[in-house]
């Protein structure tokens, strides 16, 4: 298989995306702690989930398949419908780890949350990667299929340990290149463990090019980024402005709520 059919460009616009979809949701993690009502922080931390979910892992991982082809450069044709649902289950993924994770940092519930996250990050690659269509047969070697479900899962305990503690943007930013580093990191291990065999006797599959599915994709995605942002800087500072709330809260100011 090729990886870098369109060069490597392909390969630093896939980081930037996931790197930009981590910090995006890292900033809306930190708003919903200053939401008062749970309602706000379920709102703020659905941000987060697409965010990092949809855009920072399942739209930076299919930009790196712009740059794969098959053996002797056969191009891919790809399930909308598998694709689409890969979406919504890497989004629902980090929802739920992030939901049940709570106020506070307590081990044995961020493991747990971090083992439900990966595992439904995992589910979502293997969706996302069952969507791809050859002229042929692909069949998966599951050493590396392993290794990467062992990188999400500590992706995911590195992250929801992250969100639980208060950091300045330099920090965010650094760690949202290495969430960005990870995801395509385990996508390419991921992708190891694929093996296609062609077969000029089967008929073309079915399916669409991922170009003309995945531009639209990318054009929405990040305007999407655009919302929560946008939230973000017209949000009034409830630090200063709920001086109620804060004291009732206390010393949760050092912990991500």
């Amino acid at each position: 298989m090729s990886y870098f059919a369109m060069g490597y460009w392909v390969l630093g616009l896939s980081v930037l995306v996931s790197a930009a979809g981590a910090l995006v949701g890292f900033t809306c993690i930190k708003e919903s702690t200053k939401s008062v009502t749970a309602r706000f922080r379920t709102v703020w931390l659905t941000a987060a989930s697409v965010s990092i979910g949809a855009i920072g892992i399942w739209l930076a991982i299919f930009v790196s398949m712009l740059g794969v082809n098959g053996p002797g450069g056969v191009s891919f044709r790809y399930d909308v419908a598998r694709l689409l649902g890969a979406a919504i289950l890497a989004g629902l993924a980090v929802f739920a780890g992030l939901i049940f994770l709570g106020r506070t940092l307590l081990w044995p519930r961020l493991v747990g949350c971090a083992l439900a996250m990966g595992a439904g990050l995992s589910l979502a690659m293997y969706v996302g990667m069952d969507a791809l269509q050859v002229r042929g047969s692909v069949e998966l070697r599951w050493a590396p299929v392993i290794g990467s479900i062992v990188l999400l899962v500590a992706l995911s305990v590195a992250m929801l340990w992250f969100v639980l503690h208060r950091w300045p943007l330099p920090a965010m930013i650094g760690a949202a290149i290495v969430v960005g580093l990870t995801v395509i990191g385990a996508h390419y291990l991921w992708l190891a463990g694929l093996e296609v065999h062609v077969d000029s006797r089967v008929s073309a599959p079915d399916g669409e090019e991922l170009f003309t599915f995945l531009v639209p994709m990318f054009v929405i995605g990040m305007l999407s980024l655009a919302i929560p942002i946008t939230a973000v800087l017209v949000a009034p500072d409830r630090r200063s402005a709920g001086t109620a709330p804060s004291a009732a809260r206390g010393g949760e100011s050092e912990l991500i709520r």
